[in-house]
């Protein structure tokens, strides 16, 4: 929770719960987890991701938020290097798992249409052939007879029924146990070691907003909410606490969604805890028939609903949602049915529909129990039976029909809102759904995955040799709105959208009249097959909750869950099958039948195009020149001659640890671990940042700059070349200028490891910055100018910058006058790039995965010992003195927003930093979140979200940072602010309570039990601020956990939140 509370409304995201919520990226997953739940992809990522994305990929409308809510990051987590630089390296991850999540997404069904036209040839075939034999039977004989006529019986003809052949189903994996209570409820059932002393438990309700009686209600939503109200053995809130007994912590986006579509809900456990097991059984055989519903907690949860509602939905980017939702689903089964629902439905929600819903829906034959862990599966089954086994069986409840049929009549709208801080324009096309799980859906889905590769590739193309118009780059997305709605996609900006918007359209009937060549689909092929490959030799590290998630995405919507090698086998018998021409006729149909949904979205109808000019530009697009495709490269450069560090050996502190040390500064420590089957991490720091620049250069370097550089070529190398050749290797790199710090994240298959050193190198050494990529690394520049002034995720985090740093503003201003950016040039912006990353001095680089030490030591010589050395420097401190005293700051929301909210900081010096202080943080982090959602959430009951982050302060000087922050009801903002002043001040006097800490030590424990690569690499970069005997571990954490005292919470939270001493941002409304 703490992850999402600083983004959540700058995102478009999932509809969540008491317990799951929203945010995303476009951003973002998205990603995430979404290509799974349409029915065809077999990666667990896209599974898990599928909640979080549905939302999200909706209105498309986040790809920028997202990126201005990894600023809005940095403001609120100041001087918390780890947190800055982990921020980074996930933001990549996200990224590139949005991108590999859309480039996957796939259906097609030009081969039914091939069907359908044989079988109405077939059938005026044997209409002609009837005709001619009833013509000859009528023709007299030659010599006819005459005979006493007799009557005969005239038989009818039989009109003959085709008979529809069942759908053949892709195999399933032997590993995965399937099966089916008497009552009719389906389990699946895996034994699987990773991470271990875990389990994943999910309860898929085959029913969503599109199951409602009724549209703009939202009862499957709030009813997901009365699930954490009570039950028949844990009444109301009870099961909050028998949640955290387990180790898990409740949020929005953690123990539930609903969509459309689907409920679902997850529990993860440790297995080594007595009883953990049993009791997560239980709570899901609760939530799926055993609900109280009582009237009195439907009351008190509505406001929790209404307050989703205003934070998520009453703002500038939920106004643009509901346009981009209603275009997406008119005319369809799912119209007017909105996940969340409006204000008018959640008033109207009584007990009685809530129990009607329950009833009806959430019987055994529409719901299935996943259960992933270190169990054999013998003991899951038993328990699967026992705890579920009793559920009556109830009645089976209709199928709904979701068929959404595809419209040739194009759409044109305008979206606009006053907080909505920049202008693009969104162009959609939809395209057939196809069904998952089976044969002909997983050729339809390639199909449709190569055509986008394809398509996606030819207009980057278009873009760099100069036929688009827009400033960002060219792209387009497959992307699942909901099970029955699937589009195409793409998102532009540019100085004049409905001139872009006609260049673009005009290049797409280009590419459609052109067709594809070999080596368009030979290009696409390649990446499909690099992407299988890499799942194929990472399947063996997959963990629980990413088995879990793709067997939820089965069950819902029928997923591949077959073994990636048979799918590997199939998927090239396919591309040996499936030629160029195909998917020229393929795309043509789908032109064909098809028309585009076009939307201009922006904060005033002035600034963006008109209905009209839209139309015009879609009307008087027409096809011509196709640009020259882009010679692929098979690598970025020539490895230089290595050179050997001036020192090397073990580092103690990892088993199997080992540093090199090189005469330029740099030094490579590489731990290898195969908690990622063929998959190495990597994070390069160095100390100075920004603030060893000018005053400024916050934006100037740390944003536009980097973006810039991230957007061009490489060592004379174009976009697309590198582009590609990442795409095919499955490698990510990315720079960062942070406060302190700067340096590189990046994650590669284990085959693209020398790509991704190259990348790397390239960055310090061959940087560059295309003329595109700074005029789009300036549009952004202006964006952020317009959030600061209208986004209220920027206001608020500009308040609470300038109250932090009255005397050094200027310093960490997150956005450049118009002035300065009018002064840029591309080579101003190289130069900024190249003061902090052009060279090194005391760069650290934590290498982390599956790989063997002789070819990281080869890497490290080649590639880091070969970096320019530059002259030592360090961060500055451009602080300002704590200030004294409370300071409050009010921002007045934007007309169109109406979700308030409070936010309060606190910090603490430190001496120094220990993983005893890390333990003890997480500790007060855990026991503050629980008591904000009881006495904040639960209690007043007109808050969504309620929470809090205790992280520490790594430079310019160590310490303790906190962060409160709720959102709510206007009318009780004021009751908010009081009941969190009250919480902090006993938690300062009386410590936790024993509960409270026996609660806060499960959820540790079991937060340290899953380790990933980013976990050892943190460790590694503390390398930087404390010796190796204080590097956060797996191993020390668990040893720290363990002597941990509850005077030690106490303490912290005595030093930490003084509420004499502390900075209140308060948005309320204008």
């Amino acid at each position: 929770m703490r992850r999402l509370l600083l983004v959540l409304l700058v995102a478009l995201a999932l509809v969540g719960s008491a317990c799951a919520g929203d945010d995303g990226a476009a951003v973002a997953g998205a990603a995430l987890a979404e290509a799974d739940a349409a029915g065809g992809d077999a990666t667990a990522a896209l599974a898990d991701a599928r909640a979080a994305a549905v939302r999200a990929e909706a209105a498309l409308a986040a790809a920028e938020a997202a990126q201005a809510a990894a600023d809005l990051a940095q403001v609120t987590a100041e001087g918390n290097q780890e947190a800055v630089a982990a921020a980074e390296a996930a933001l990549e991850v996200a990224r590139r798992a949005a991108d590999e999540a859309r480039d996957q997404a796939a259906a097609a069904q030009s081969e039914a249409d091939a069907a359908r036209e044989t079988a109405q040839a077939a059938q005026a075939e044997a209409d002609a052939q009837a005709a001619a034999a009833a013509r000859a039977a009528a023709e007299p004989a030659e010599e006819p007879v005459e005979e006493e006529p007799t009557e005969e019986p005239v038989e009818e003809p039989i009109e003959e029924v085709p008979v529809e052949e069942p759908a053949v189903l892709l195999p399933v994996d032997p590993d995965v146990h399937i099966g089916t209570l008497d009552n009719g409820l389906t389990y699946y059932l895996r034994n699987n070691e990773e991470p271990g002393t875990n389990l994943s438990l999910r309860l898929a309700v085959n029913a969503g907003a599109v199951n409602e009686p009724a549209p703009h209600i939202g009862l499957a939503h709030f009813l997901e909410h009365m699930m954490f109200n009570g039950t028949e053995e844990y009444p109301r809130n009870e099961i909050l606490d028998v949640l955290r007994d387990l180790g898990v912590e409740f949020g929005p986006d953690i123990n539930a969604y609903t969509a459309y579509d689907e409920t679902v809900y997850m529990l993860d456990v440790v297995t080594s805890q007595a009883g953990a097991v049993e009791t997560a059984f239980n709570v899901l055989a609760q939530w799926a028939h055993a609900a109280t519903i009582a009237e009195a907690d439907v009351n008190e949860e509505r406001g929790v609903v209404r307050d989703e509602l205003r934070t998520n939905y009453e703002t500038g980017s939920g106004i643009i949602t509901r346009i981009f939702d209603q275009a997406y689903v008119e005319d369809t089964p799912y119209e007017g049915y909105f996940t969340i629902g409006t204000a008018e439905g959640i008033e109207s929600i009584t007990p009685e529909m809530l129990r009607d819903f329950y009833e009806t829906w959430y019987v055994p034959s529409n719901m299935a129990l996943i259960a992933v862990g270190d169990l054999p599966v013998e003991e899951l089954e038993a328990l699967t039976e026992e705890y579920f086994g009793p559920i009556p069986a109830g009645e089976a409840p209709p199928e709904p029909d979701k068929f959404s049929p595809i419209s040739d009549e194009p759409v044109y709208l305008v979206a606009t809102s006053p907080s909505w801080s920049y202008s693009y324009m969104s162009l959609d096309l939809k395209i057939p759904t196809w069904e998952g799980g089976t044969v002909d859906g997983e050729r339809a889905r390639l199909l449709e995955t190569l055509l986008a590769h394809m398509l996606d590739a030819r207009l980057k193309d278009a873009y760099e040799q100069g036929y688009l118009s827009q400033l960002d780059p060219a792209k387009w997305d497959p992307f699942n709105y909901t099970d029955g709605i699937r589009f195409y996609g793409t998102n532009l900006r540019a100085d004049d959208l409905a001139a872009a918007l006609g260049d673009y359209w005009s290049m797409v009937l280009s590419l459609e009249a052109d067709g594809f060549s070999d080596e368009d689909l030979q290009l696409a092929a390649d990446v499909v097959r690099s992407d299988l490959q890499f799942e194929m030799d990472s399947v063996g590290t997959r963990q629980d909750d990413e088995w879990a998630g793709l067997y939820v995405a089965h069950f819902l919507a029928g997923a591949d869950i077959g073994t990636v090698a048979d799918s590997l086998v199939r998927v090239e018998t396919l591309l040996t099958e499936i030629r160029p021409e195909d998917l020229t006729e393929y795309f043509r149909s789908l032109m064909s039948a098809a028309a585009p949904i076009v939307i201009a979205v922006g904060s005033d109808p002035s600034e963006v195009p008109t209905v009209e000019e839209m139309q015009a530009a879609v009307e008087g697009a027409a096809p011509g020149s196709v640009p020259q495709r882009t010679v692929q490269i098979s690598s970025l450069m020539e490895a230089p001659a290595p050179v050997d560090p001036v020192s090397e050996g073990p580092v103690e502190a990892f088993e199997d640890g080992y540093e090199w040390t090189f005469a330029n500064g740099a030094t490579v420590v590489f731990v290898p671990t195969d908690i990622s089957e063929a998959q190495v991490d990597l994070q390069a720091v160095s100390q100075g940042g920004w603030s060893a620049m000018e005053p400024g250069d916050r934006v100037l370097a740390g944003r536009l700059a980097v973006r810039a550089v991230s957007n061009s070529g490489l060592g004379g190398l174009g976009p697309s070349q590198v582009r590609r050749l990442l795409e095919e290797q499955n490698v990510g790199v990315s720079s960062f200028i942070g406060e302190t710090t700067e340096g590189f994240s990046g994650s590669a298959a284990a085959d693209g490891v020398e790509t991704m050193f190259q990348m790397l190198h390239l960055l310090v050494t061959a940087p560059q910055v295309d003329d595109q990529a700074f005029a789009e690394a300036l549009q952004v520049g202006e964006i952020l100018l317009s959030f600061a002034e209208s986004n209220p995720n920027w206001m608020t985090g500009i308040a609470a910058i300038e109250a932090r740093h009255p005397d050094s503003f200027e310093w960490f201003n997150p956005v450049a006058p118009p002035e300065v950016l009018a002064a840029l040039t591309p080579e101003s912006l190289l130069d900024r790039y190249l003061a902090r990353l052009g060279d090194v001095d005391d760069l650290l680089v934590a290498v982390v995965g599956d790989i063997d030490r002789e070819t990281v030591a080869v890497m490290a010589r080649q590639y880091i010992g070969t970096l320019p050395a530059g002259e030592a420097d360090t961060f500055v401190n451009r602080r300002s003195p704590e200030p004294a005293g409370v300071v409050r700051r009010e921002v007045v929301l934007p007309p169109d927003t109406q979700g308030t909210g409070v936010e309060i900081y606190f910090e603490a010096p430190r001496a120094e930093l220990s993983v005893a202080l890390d333990v003890t943080m997480a500790a007060l982090n855990s026991i503050l979140d629980a008591r904000l959602v009881a006495q904040v959430r639960e209690d007043i009951g007109a808050t969504y979200s309620a929470g809090s982050r205790v992280s520490p302060i790594l430079a310019p000087e160590p310490g303790v940072s906190g962060l409160i922050v709720a959102s709510g009801d206007p009318q009780y903002i004021e009751q908010i602010e009081v009941t969190i002043s009250e919480i902090l001040a006993d938690l300062v006097a009386n410590g936790p309570t024993l509960d409270e800490w026996a609660e806060a030590l499960a959820v540790l424990n079991a937060e340290y039990t899953h380790e990933g690569n980013s976990d050892y690499i943190n460790a590694v970069l503390r390398r930087a601020y404390a010796p190796d005997t204080e590097l956060p571990t797996t191993k020390r954490l668990f040893e720290e956990v363990a002597n941990l005292e509850i005077g030690d919470v106490q303490a912290l939270a005595a030093a930490l939140l003084d509420l004499d001493q502390r900075i209140e941002i308060i948005t309320v409304l204008g």
